[in-house]
């Protein structure tokens, strides 16, 4: 079974997804029924609350902290098996720090994650963008146990996966923005294409990565990522999200204001919005957002489609059903 997917029981109607142009509205129905393969809905919304992830306590590290090369220097990659001291190390050096929650302890070579942040052709996508990367691989039972128990990895499902840190100069230094639970859920199920997608994301928060990852990964690529991600598009994601996950309720409030003021004669702009189902965490909703756009003619349009400029983020209301927001200009 797809990991985009699953197989509902009962019938359950949804009311609608609508998708945005300008000022055009193109309404979609669709009902589920019994063995009908389908993920996500559309329509409702209640109180949000704005999901932001803490700062990872950091601790101090030794004197001995390894410098990458100045800025302007070929990226590269350190290896410190010791977090405190990686994370040091990140910060010194204006560095991502990648973390590798492994199962077993670190020593143990067979790690499926840890052979493959080895190979050549992975570790060539991550400095190729042009950032120094520093990679700390964690046992459970060295570590990794009190960092998946902490309140901004929560997302780990508190099991092996992999976390970045953004310890780079600006608004997400210190924060995590990525996060990759190796523990299956009800929709996101980890692959190893998913790290060959993490080099690539664009600066911004966890629930803007996450949201991007998920529509990058789904198996008919849509496009609509692979244009500029614009930080007033995304801001203005961020915010529509907030604003339904407020009211509870789904839907392109204010559009006809917000599209004219975010085009600005820059071209069209359009919008798409979804809903999770209630009570999932962060990936399993991004990934049923992104399934929930590709059951609508209208949505799949817009999130496939090249755009020249685009932003997403998602956001979860008091209850418990996060609200998707993507914008474009065309």
């Amino acid at each position: 079974m797809s990991p985009l997917s699953t197989t509902l029981g009962p019938t359950r109607a949804i009311p609608r997804w609508s998708v945005l142009m300008n000022n055009a509205m193109t309404i979609n129905r669709v009902r589920r029924y019994p063995g009908l393969a389908a993920t996500g809905r559309c329509t409702c919304c209640r109180r949000g609350m704005v999901f932001i992830l803490g700062v990872l306590a950091a601790a101090t590290a030794g004197a001995m902290t390894p410098h990458l090369p100045p800025a302007g220097r070929q990226a590269v990659i350190l290896e410190i098996d010791d977090y405190a001291e990686a994370l040091e190390a990140a910060r010194i050096n204006q560095a991502m720090l990648l973390v590798s929650i492994e199962p077993a302890p670190h020593r143990q070579d067979d790690d499926p994650v840890a052979r493959q942040l080895a190979q050549p052709p992975l570790r060539n996508r991550f400095t190729a963008t042009g950032v120094s990367w520093v990679f700390c691989r964690l046992g459970l039972e060295e570590g990794g146990r009190e960092l998946v128990r902490a309140t901004s990895l929560q997302e780990l499902r508190r099991g092996p996966g992999i976390c970045v840190i953004d310890q780079r100069p600006g608004r997400w230094q210190g924060r995590v923005v990525t996060v990759l639970p190796r523990t299956p859920g009800k929709y996101y199920r980890f692959h190893e294409t998913d790290l060959e997608l993490l080099p690539a994301l664009p600066r911004g928060s966890l629930t803007q990565r996450s949201l991007i990852l998920a529509v990058r990964r789904h198996p008919e690529r849509p496009q609509s990522t692979y244009g500029s991600c614009d930080q007033a598009l995304a801001t203005a994601a961020a915010a529509h999200s907030a604003h339904q996950a407020s009211l509870m309720r789904q839907g392109h409030h204010g559009w006809e204001q917000r599209s004219r003021r975010l085009a600005g004669g820059r071209g069209g702009a359009s919008e798409v919005c979804a809903e999770s189902w209630p009570h999932q965490d962060l990936l399993d909703s991004c990934v049923d957002c992104v399934a929930c756009w590709r059951q609508s003619a209208g949505h799949w349009q817009a999130v496939s489609s090249p755009q020249s400029a685009y932003g997403y983020d998602i956001r979860r209301g008091g209850n418990g059903i996060w609200y998707a927001t993507g914008i474009f200009i065309r």
